[in-house]
């Protein structure tokens, strides 16, 4: 969540996506209603079912189920076409202006796929990537080149722009079956917050994330707010309401396989010290490479420091050293885990507040490796 609760009343438009907040999340519920209330926000709410939370909606919009990517495919390509989007924001705030190497090659160009794609290779059946095309082009110091005009035809905005002419309001609405003049009713009333005087919040529950492109419909949520200039701004951003077994705790605190708390990544066994650790993560194509995670080296040593306290000095690498380390290439993630019990690799199991033989995936094989 980029919100708190309180924080839900200063959204001018609250976009709902696959929750029912009214029954299931009241207590955000409250706090958009405060708002409509007070400041006359109004609440956008999209989903296949007729919710009571889609009964209180301003404007409601039902689309066939699992056709999100349509719709905000649409929503970004009605903010660009139209130019609704925040471009202050857009330009200092986002990687809309860095340009992308010149072999680069979408979806349009590609029948569907991008750049460096092989078929069936190594033990992905699917194929895989080698994404060097995708990387940012960069100077002589290693700094990635921008276009704060947005007009060069490689900067990432004007590839954003390609990639979703397509999704226009009658391909939409053949896709997700909603009626084309609701798609231009929710878009033109949610666009309104990339006015500078303006912010929208988006909330999402199970509706989003429990689908085979649950993450890409989280990434396009994320992408619609950057547009817009919706995260980081009073009421703006992106909140999942969470649905089961603490996710979000898991998440903050760290209690996930491949991260310690503060989201920063767990060392591996090839990460030998501190330097060769924090150089991997900050190098050339690194996770902290650029932009808030430059940061990231200092993030990981105050970590280091709340842990062993005035035993974490430089002279000892903040006792980097008293960290486990995981297997470069090992994969300790929900599923892999149950396939290593069933397999007969896990011997034994130590389970907090949650309950896979109901809540899991493919449940009947998760209730076998138990």
């Amino acid at each position: 969540m980029t919100n708190h609760w309180v924080d839900l009343k200063n959204a001018d438009v609250t976009m709902i996506n696959g929750s029912n907040a009214a029954e299931n999340h009241p207590a955000a519920m409250m706090w958009i209603n405060q708002g409509r209330k007070e400041r006359k926000a109004k609440l956008l709410v999209v989903d296949p079912r007729f919710t009571r939370t889609a009964a209180k909606a301003d404007v409601y919009v039902p689309l066939r189920s699992g056709t999100d990517i349509a719709f905000y495919g649409g929503l970004i390509k009605y903010a660009i076409d139209n130019k609704l989007y925040h471009e202050e924001y857009v330009v200092h705030f986002t990687n809309a202006p860095t340009l992308i190497a010149a072999d680069f090659k979408g979806p349009e160009d590609l029948d569907g796929l991008f750049s460096g794609f092989t078929p069936n290779e190594g033990d992905d059946y699917f194929g895989k990537y080698d994404r060097s095309t995708w990387a940012y082009q960069t100077d002589a110091e290693g700094k990635a080149l921008r276009d704060e005009t947005l007009q060069d035809p490689q900067c990432v905005f004007q590839i954003m722009k390609r990639h979703y002419s397509r999704y226009d309001l009658d391909t939409v609405s053949s896709i997700t079956g909603t009626p084309r003049d609701k798609l231009d009713e929710a878009y033109k009333l949610y666009c309104s917050t990339g006015a500078p005087d303006k912010t929208g919040n988006i909330m999402y529950a199970m509706g989003q994330t429990q689908h085979t492109v649950g993450s890409q419909n989280v990434r396009m949520m994320g992408m619609v707010q950057l547009l817009l200039g919706n995260t980081g701004r009073p009421g703006g951003g992106v909140n999942a309401l969470r649905g089961e077994s603490n996710v979000q705790g898991s998440t903050d605190q760290g209690l996930l396989a491949h991260l310690v708390p503060g989201y920063l990544a767990i060392p591996s066994s090839k990460d030998v010290d501190l330097e060769t650790y924090l150089s991997l993560k900050t190098g050339p194509g690194g996770a902290w490479a650029s932009g808030y995670w430059t940061n990231g080296p200092k993030f990981f040593v105050s970590l280091l420091k709340a842990w062993w306290g005035e035993k974490a000095t430089a002279d000892n690498e903040f006792a980097y050293h008293y960290l486990p380390k995981v297997e470069s290439a090992a994969n300790h993630y929900w599923i892999k885990l149950f396939e290593d019990m069933y397999a007969g690799k896990i011997e034994g199991l130590w389970l907090l507040g949650q309950n896979p033989a109901v809540g899991g995936p493919n449940a009947k094989l998760e209730r076998e490796a138990l």
